[in-house]
């Protein structure tokens, strides 16, 4: 086994809490765990019940101001967390941002 046999496919940005995005649709808003190209975790609200297939759309509102529109389908369930395969994804150019806007804020911050 090498160290990079478990290499994602997609660069993935994890958010500390404080600097969460939005999941918003369904009249309901989600912090965002993290996300990439293709996917996305987000934290359940305390009624929302999905299974495996559901189909959920919507827009991520990011801290920086941007929103991006995003369908996808329920992969994984559990108390804590719901990912999304996404079917309508985030744009590269995107999630590079994200990652420089969490850069510089991190060395903002006292």
């Amino acid at each position: 086994m090498t160290e990079f046999e478990f290499e994602r496919e997609h660069y993935r940005v994890v958010y500390p809490e404080a600097a969460r995005p939005r999941l918003i649709g369904g009249g309901l808003e989600r912090d965002v765990i993290d996300l990439c190209e293709e996917g996305l975790r987000y934290r359940p609200a305390d009624a929302e019940v999905r299974a495996i297939g559901d189909v959920i759309d919507g827009f991520v509102r990011l801290r920086r101001g941007a929103e991006v529109g995003v369908a996808g389908t329920v992969v994984r369930v559990d108390e804590r967390e719901i990912a999304l395969h996404l079917t309508v994804g985030i744009p590269l150019r995107v999630v590079l941002e994200e990652q420089r806007y969490l850069r510089e804020h991190r060395r903002a911050s006292p």
